[in-house]
């Protein structure tokens, strides 16, 4: 498996999507340019450890993204630059409403490896999800396309906020025309809570005891693995829990004073209690599973994949005790850092 990294290259947005809880982030700016070598150095460091140690693989993508769009941050070819010139893979997210021939130029030449960028709708509907220009857009997405060649993958994530694969469907056979075909799809998620979705409150539904006792009924624990396969650097420079944290409750130091392998303890701890991110967060395991048993019994699904989808779960977790030995082993436990340095942030 491809060891990957997230970057918040900045985590404001020019479009404004209901099913993005954009006002919860109790703080917004762009990744400068101190905060993002150093965020450089910890990936390196990284992917060596995880290489050797936690059996990843020998390669690593640096995901250009965050909780924004990192076309915001006018650095970002530079920092597309600097990832490759390091011996990284390197990906970008995006809704291309910005992806101009300037920028789509200026990261081709920089090395870009991949962008995926987010679709949820087309024509006028587009417009009411995104509030950006459709036509832009497309015109800007067709640009990249005839620019990048071979030399960059573009997958079109698809976003099923209405729930619908029909229209799932009808968006690939719109891209596809394009001569596009990578899809990837993405549904709708409470972003850690962040997020209000009607039938993710978890606390009122007499399932959740049930999913925690499957989950731990010979004894084992109920941890989310996504904190650990996906780390987070946030564009201050601090590692957050996961890019489920979008009010970034989860600090755990910074980039100047720890390393990746440093703040797996404080992970462990945050996955293990569930508070504060992931006790509200559809990712949980526990959450997951109550969704499952609450779809089960409405007869939206049969029971015929529970065993498994349990037996799934349950093997995430043990991972995520196992990651957590490993690395007492090898590191030992760490101190905390005896203070917070400050962090370098671009307001503009």
């Amino acid at each position: 498996m491809l060891l990957g990294i997230d970057f918040e290259v900045t985590n404001r947005c020019n479009a404004s999507c209901h099913f993005c809880p954009r006002d919860a982030t109790p703080h917004q700016g762009l990744m400068s340019t101190e905060v993002f070598e150093q965020s450089l150095v910890r990936a390196q460091q990284w992917k060596d450890v995880a290489y050797q140690h936690f059996g990843g693989s020998d390669m690593m993508q640096v995901r250009l993204c965050g909780l924004g769009e990192p076309l915001i941050n006018k650095h970002l070819p530079t920092y597309v630059q600097r990832v490759r010139e390091s011996g990284l893979e390197v990906s970008v997210s995006s809704n291309a409403a910005l992806l101009d021939e300037r920028r789509a130029s200026a990261l081709l030449e920089a090395g870009l490896q991949e962008i995926n960028i987010n679709i949820a709708d087309l024509d006028e509907t587009y417009e009411d999800v995104y509030s950006l220009p459709f036509q832009r857009t497309l015109d800007n997405i067709l640009r990249f396309r005839d620019l990048a060649g071979d030399d960059c993958r573009i997958v079109i994530v698809l976003v099923d906020y209405k729930r619908d694969q029909a229209h799932v469907d009808q968006m690939k056979e719109f891209w596809r025309g394009h001569g596009l075909d990578r899809f990837m799809g993405f549904d709708i998620i409470n972003r850690g809570g962040a997020l209000f979705v009607d039938e993710m409150q978890y606390a009122d539904y007499p399932e959740l005891a049930e999913a925690r006792a499957l989950l731990t009924d010979d004894g084992g624990e109920a941890n989310c693995v996504i904190p650990f396969i996906y780390p987070f650097i946030g564009y201050d420079g601090i590692y957050y829990l996961c890019c489920s944290d979008w009010k970034k409750e989860a600090p755990m130091g910074t980039v100047f004073e720890r390393s990746l392998a440093d703040v797996l303890h404080d992970k462990y701890a945050f996955v293990n209690d569930r508070r504060p991110v992931c006790i509200t967060c559809n990712h949980d395991p526990t959450n997951a599973l109550t969704d499952e048993l609450r779809a089960i019994k409405s007869g939206v699904i049969d029971d015929s994949g529970l065993t498994g989808f349990i037996a799934d779960l349950k093997s995430q977790s043990d991972a995520v005790v196992r990651c957590r030995q490993t690395a007492l082993d090898v590191f030992g436990a760490p101190e905390k850092p005896a203070a917070r340095r400050s962090i370098p942030v671009a307001a503009t």
